[in-house]
């Protein structure tokens, strides 16, 4: 780990060449890899015309098929490098923000690399290996019904006081903002709602905390939020951008002017509606090849998300190009009746397990029912269903009548987002998302 980040602080400042000569040689190793081991891209990639030797680089990748979420559910074991998963392979899913979510492996390599371009973004925001740091994410920390303090685990290892996102109420976050204080921790990293929603608690209350920097990631952050993020806590917050599928990694710098892209992590496409690149400084669609998952690779990967690669070079001196602010999906706020407010983000966990889901939304029409409409892709049994119920209950409280409501299909907005959640509850903490 320490000689990959070493690397990482030479690589950050390589020349165009230097970085096109090492991630070219990536490129190719992957899809030999690919092409040689796994049966869903030998047949793709024969069904294209295209052999591996045609692939030189990322001049060349082009010619290769798109790979969409639907191709992951329906081939994920194919593609798999491996008739089954191997000794020392991690397994992990995608959040679901559609209700969805995606079965994936990764290799050694895999895992090293994204926890040491992690650490380069704590470290780009200030925060040395010595550091600790809290930590406001999806798991579940506590019981869920554990009346008071403390909601909070400590892991040692690494450093991180783990805080419960599903304990957030007016009358407990004052815990939470002592036990920060108490132990003067100058780092917190979370979901851009749930740093929201210690930030909000705060002002109303019209006091702060003084950190040196915020880390958010996993939603969009929009402008609101970080303003009273960066208010409460008197320090700037570090957007990054990745996801499960391990393709792409997107960091802020110090001048948070656009993310910079991690090229020692994966290649980044943007492409039109059709797979074809667009001009940089253009809108379209990110596209991810991983350069290090050979148990089951990731090429050129469709995200579904939005942006555009900037142009020219940041103030920083880094030469990792950047990507502008990533366009996903703005969800609503699920409350509860005894008043905790609970992120997004932390309600998709429990539709990990359920590939039997292909897409899924929350509506919220009164504080104590939640109605969950779910378009199955095969027979979801009454486990199944019983066992979601569950899941959703621990994290939303035994007081949450939640129905399940089986549809062929849930459509978009007239603006073409789809809102996993829609809360018709008046809590505090909706707002305009700008």
């Amino acid at each position: 780990m320490k000689a990959v980040r070493r690397e990482l602080e030479e690589s950050e400042r390589w020349t165009a060449e230097e970085r096109q000569t090492w991630r070219d040689a990536r490129i190719r190793a992957v899809v030999r890899g690919a092409y040689e081991r796994s049966p869903y891209y030998r047949r793709a990639m024969d069904a294209a015309g295209v052999s591996p030797l045609d692939i030189r680089g990322a001049a060349d990748i082009v010619r290769l098929p798109l790979l969409s979420k639907d191709s992951i559910r329906a081939h994920g074991e194919e593609m798999l490098t491996a008739p089954a998963p191997q000794p020392g392979w991690r397994h992990g899913h995608t959040s679901g923000t559609t209700g969805s979510p995606l079965s994936l492996w990764y290799d050694r390599e895999t895992c090293v690399i994204n926890e040491a371009v992690d650490r380069r973004q704590k470290r780009w925001g200030g925060m040395a290996d010595r550091d600790w740091i809290g930590v406001l994410l999806g798991r579940v920390i506590v019981p869920i019904d554990q009346a008071g303090p403390p909601f909070w685990r400590v892991n040692r290892v690494h450093r991180q006081v783990w805080f419960s996102s599903f304990h957030m109420t007016d009358a407990t976050l004052g815990a939470y903002a002592t036990e920060i204080e108490r132990r003067n921790l100058q780092f917190l990293e979370g979901y851009p709602s749930t740093l929201f929603i210690l930030a909000q608690f705060l002002l109303r209350r019209n006091t702060k905390l003084s950190l040196s920097a915020v880390f958010s990631s996993s939603e969009t952050l929009h402008r609101v939020q970080a303003e009273t993020i960066e208010t409460a806590f008197g320090c700037k917050v570090f957007d990054f951008y990745g996801h499960a599928e391990r393709a792409v990694f997107a960091t802020e710098c110090e001048f948070h002017d656009g993310k910079h892209l991690a090229e020692e992590y994966g290649y980044t496409e943007v492409v039109d509606g059709a797979g074809q690149p667009v001009k940089p400084g253009e809108l379209g669609y990110l596209v991810g090849t991983s350069l290090h998952n050979l148990a089951m690779p990731m090429i050129r990967y469709r995200t579904g998300d939005i942006s555009a690669i900037r142009v020219e070079t940041c103030r920083c001196g880094r030469t990792l190009p950047r990507i502008d602010s990533v366009t996903t999906k703005a969800e609503d706020i699920v409350v509860t009746a005894d008043g905790r407010i609970v992120s997004p983000s932390i309600l998709t966990h429990p539709f990990k397990p359920f590939p039997q889901i292909a897409k899924s939304q929350l509506v919220q029409d009164r504080v104590d029912h939640l109605l969950v409409k779910i378009v199955p892709t095969r027979e979801l049994t009454d486990a199944h269903r019983t066992a979601l119920v569950d899941e959703l209950r621990k994290r939303l409280g035994s007081g949450m009548q939640i129905e399940l409501q089986l549809v062929e299909d849930i459509p978009p907005e007239p603006s073409g987002k789809f809102r996993w959640i829609i809360s018709r509850v008046e809590h505090p903490t909706h707002f305009s998302w700008t």
